[in-house]
């Protein structure tokens, strides 16, 4: 079972509500939660729109909706699984994502299945866009990829958050690595961004 965020007053009321309710068995997101607070004060009281790519069991996507009642949310995962994580029972893994959104508010989500780049072309193809912006799919060198066709889907003043920022489990090979991709895409868009915050998560506020 996850832990319960400890610390932040709010963030223990989360577990409570949501974390010891729900079936999470793994919890690799809440420790940052605490970071996001200034990026989610701005978007309190707005019908504010969401993209998350990478979504697992629904942990950060509960989360964001408990925090945002008046927020709505695009998740996009396979929902097989992380090959990096080996080990990690991943059955069912769609259905206990369903399970998990259905404590809060499931008719503010929208599913979309499959490979996150084809999905990311369809928004981008139907001029989506939106004001946050989660990154934690793959955690590859590919995350450019999804960096990139992100970047076109987030609103001006908007915020993007990578996940996995020094994840490097598989070595030390930039291509199986986020970080170095991370680096790479910040390089692509500089003078585009001011950095909201740069630790195990790094957040850019886009200013152009």
């Amino acid at each position: 079972m996850a832990a319960r965020p400890a610390g932040d007053p709010s963030l223990a009321r989360f577990g409570d509500e949501v974390i010891a309710r729900g079936s999470f068995t793994m919890d690799w997101v809440s420790t940052n939660f605490s970071h996001w607070r200034p990026i989610l004060d701005e978007l309190d009281g707005r019908p504010a729109r969401i993209l998350e790519i990478g979504s697992f069991e629904g942990l950060s996507t509960c989360f964001l909706l408990w925090r945002l009642p008046l927020a709505s949310l695009t998740c996009v995962d396979t929902f097989e699984g992380v090959t990096e994580n080996a080990g990690i029972a991943v059955g069912g893994l769609e259905a206990t994502f369903d399970a998990n959104v259905a404590l809060l508010d499931p008719s503010r989500v929208r599913k979309l299945v499959g490979d996150s780049k084809r999905k990311l072309l369809d928004l981008s193809d139907d001029a989506e866009q939106f004001e946050l912006v989660y990154v934690d799919g793959s955690h590859l060198g590919d995350v450019l990829v999804d960096a990139a066709l992100a970047w076109g889907l987030l609103a001006r003043n908007g915020t993007i958050v990578f996940d996995d920022y020094r994840w490097a489990y598989l070595g030390d090979d930039p291509l199986l690595r986020p970080g170095k991709a991370i680096d790479a895409f910040c390089e692509l868009v500089e003078g585009k961004f001011d950095v909201v915050f740069r630790n195990d998560q790094v957040a850019l506020r886009r200013i152009g």
